[in-house]
């Protein structure tokens, strides 16, 4: 399937890495952007205190084992170029990773956390503290590669990367001159009237997704 890795040019080196390398860093859980990561709950019952606080560090220490990338299924959403791709002056990584991916993992989007109660907790109980977050995080669509190690090897190399509406043509020039000729390089569009991004390219173009609408109050108001 395709996914998209929404990236800031203001490091280059980051974004050349996984082209050239074909992999992706994994940051550490902690580092994420939302507070609420690798959140959960110990329900026991009347079982002792002692037990909930054994569990709890046995949890906690199982936890700080992972390391998380994140990547979006849909490239042509205004709110991720404007926050992870630098308002749209950014470039957007599209990558080819099986579905069935032990690694790979879709968000679920909901109020609650992971529970955990007296069970031996598996592996991939530890991996459910990633795999969730909460329903004001929809929009972005999200996929998780979630491991162990600090990078992830691509299975497939990249052949095509798209860039913001606001790169300008030097920078484009210069990205043109240091990616390898292999990748496809394509520049979004901006329909200023319908308020979307589009990609168009000579092999596949990508369905739009809708701006969010925006009301303004008339001065008759």
């Amino acid at each position: 399937m395709k996914l998209y890795k929404y990236k800031s040019l203001s490091n280059l080196w980051h974004t050349l890495d996984v082209l050239v390398k074909n992999r992706l860093y994994c940051a550490h859980w902690s580092e994420l952007n939302d507070p609420l990561e690798g959140r959960y709950e110990v329900y026991l019952g009347e079982k002792s205190h002692k037990i909930e606080s054994i569990m709890t560090s046995r949890i906690e220490s199982a936890r700080d084992t992972y390391r998380v990338s994140s990547l979006s299924a849909d490239p042509t959403n205004f709110l991720m170029w404007s926050h992870y791709a630098e308002g749209h002056k950014g470039i957007i990584i599209e990558l080819e990773i099986p579905e069935n991916h032990p690694d790979l993992t879709k968000v679920v989007y909901s109020p609650f956390s992971s529970v955990f109660t007296d069970k031996l907790q598996t592996k991939e109980d530890m991996r459910h503290l990633f795999n969730g977050k909460g329903e004001e995080w929809e929009y972005e669509q999200e996929y998780r590669i979630i491991t162990e190690g600090t990078f992830f090897s691509l299975p497939e190399p990249v052949n095509r990367v798209l860039l913001g509406p606001l790169v300008s043509d030097v920078q484009m020039s210069i990205l043109e001159e240091v990616i390898p000729n292999r990748i496809e390089i394509v520049k979004m569009e901006l329909d200023r009237e319908q308020g979307r991004l589009m990609v168009n390219s000579p092999n596949k173009t990508i369905q739009p997704t809708p701006a969010p609408l925006r009301f303004v109050e008339s001065a008759d108001d």
